[in-house]
């Protein structure tokens, strides 16, 4: 059950950074060439990106020490 409340999370905190990194490409486009814009709209895909990599690395490893505990409780 813990292992299915992990995966249900850490998936819809990757789908926000998806959502963010996609909010940042679009302020990117609707910038116009406003330089401040333009640096908010790095800032947030910036953002995305390092949580993107945190959930991965979250999901990674909450999967290996799932399966660590059923084999050595199995």
């Amino acid at each position: 059950i813990a292992a299915s409340v992990i995966n249900v999370i850490l998936g819809f905190l990757g789908i926000i950074a998806v959502i963010l990194i996609l909010i940042g490409g679009f302020m990117w486009m609707t910038a116009a060439g406003n330089e401040e814009k333009t640096t908010t709209a790095k800032n947030v895909m910036a953002a995305g990106a390092i949580g993107l990599v945190i959930v991965l690395a979250a999901f990674g490893i909450a999967k290996f020490v799932v399966n660590a505990l059923v084999t050595a409780t199995g």
